[in-house]
């Protein structure tokens, strides 16, 4: 899949069917989760201490998407995250709901800062949670 390999700078988490936690160093736009995961319904996708270099808006948008290998990949929608620009211990989150079950979702960052290749996309924390129990 093209951008995978350079979305390598995402590190390795637990297995496609948990939660899991890791980090995004020196993103720009288009570039995708290296990790993908399961869901039954519900995703939550969340994002603490982000920086963008070179950037004029402290911003990025999320994309959700389910991968397909014989067809064009499935969009669930984006979210924009603006929250985790404010401080190191600051969260920006997005939800979707009512996801088919797949074992192979997906999130993409796009329009960093003022979009194109302009910004470099740094978060210290990045976490999937597939469990709606915590809301």
């Amino acid at each position: 899949m093209i951008g995978l390999a350079a979305a390598a700078v995402l590190a390795t988490a637990p297995g496609a069917w948990a939660n899991w936690t890791s980090h995004i160093h020196s993103w720009t736009d288009g570039e995708t989760s290296k990790t993908k995961w399961a869901d039954g319904g519900y995703s939550q996708i969340l994002f603490t201490g982000c920086q963008a270099e070179n950037a004029t808006k402290k911003r990025v948008v999320v994309k959700l998407w389910d991968y397909d290998a014989l067809t064009a990949n499935d969009y669930y929608g984006k979210k924009t995250f603006t929250a985790c620009f404010n401080s190191g211990s600051s969260t920006s989150s997005g939800e979707w709901t009512g996801l088919p079950s797949e074992p192979d979702f997906f999130f993409e960052a796009d329009r960093i800062g003022q979009g194109g290749s302009c910004c470099l996309l740094h978060v210290g924390k990045v976490n999937v949670d597939t469990t709606k129990a915590d809301s």
